[in-house]
């Protein structure tokens, strides 16, 4: 049986990202300690990931380190969840 572990509950929200080695991504859910994003491909990552997000329309971007906690590879896609290590949110405007 699967047991929740999440300290937070997430949001649905699909926002483009881009992973620290240009690789593109899409939020599937976020929170305010963790996040589950999904990349084209067969990826194997270890460790922690970094990532930032451009908020255009709020003149804002987000950055963060991400340790990951969760891989799951399906159809072409893996999915990673992340617990988030130091978030940065800057304005841009």
């Amino acid at each position: 049986m699967f047991v929740e572990q999440r300290i937070e509950p997430r949001e649905p929200l699909q926002l483009p990202l881009r992973l620290g080695d240009g690789v593109e991504a899409v939020t599937r859910d976020i929170s305010p300690s963790g996040m589950y994003l999904e990349i084209r491909g067969d990826h194997l990552i270890g460790g922690t990931v970094f990532f930032e997000m451009d908020l255009a329309e709020a003149h804002m971007r987000f950055s963060a380190e991400g340790r990951i906690v969760r891989l799951e590879h399906r159809d072409g896609v893996t999915g990673v969840a992340l617990r988030l290590i130091a978030p940065r949110l800057e304005s841009t405007g």
